[in-house]
């Protein structure tokens, strides 16, 4: 029998493996993103939600500080029919409320909550306010008018998509 010498043999020192590489994630780690993803998803939703509402908001106190200041009250109510028709543009149903006007927009505006004071109230400064005579509006029926407009806004809730 021969004897084996163990330094001929071609052997090899035990290899250990390689560290683990932080790519790919565990399945758990997927999870966690697709669940910050969702997160933040759903936030971005709920502020781009009330974006449009502060920013009538803010437009429709620009315009009560510009009345303040001595602004001309038909310029006034010309800035918030504007603001208030964009703002109901995006709440409601765009194309039936673009062409709406008179008596048929103070009624859309009415149908938005349970109060009627467009139709029956200041509100209706809206219809002939525009385009009235400079002497014809009086800044406290503008600044109440502001103050109608910023209720109905306060009050409305975005449209389910």
């Amino acid at each position: 029998m021969n004897p084996i010498d163990p330094s001929q043999l071609p052997l090899r020192d035990i290899h250990l493996p390689g560290a683990v590489g932080w790519w790919p994630p565990a399945p758990g780690w997927w999870m966690l993103l697709g669940l910050a993803a969702l997160g933040g998803f759903a936030l971005w939703l709920r502020y781009r939600s009330r974006y449009r509402e502060r920013a009538a908001i803010r437009s429709l106190q620009a315009v009560a500080a510009a009345l303040a200041s001595g602004k001309a009250p038909v310029v006034c109510i010309q800035r918030i029919s504007m603001i208030l028709r964009r703002f109901a543009m995006s709440v409601g149903a765009a194309a039936p409320v673009a062409g709406l006007t008179g008596e048929a927009w103070l009624r859309f505006l009415d149908s938005r909550w349970a109060r009627d004071e467009f139709s029956a109230g200041i509100g209706r400064v809206l219809i002939f306010g525009p385009y009235a005579p400079a002497d014809r509006v009086s800044a406290s029926d503008v600044g109440a008018l502001n103050e109608l407009c910023l209720d109905w806004i306060r009050a409305q809730r975005p449209a389910e998509a």
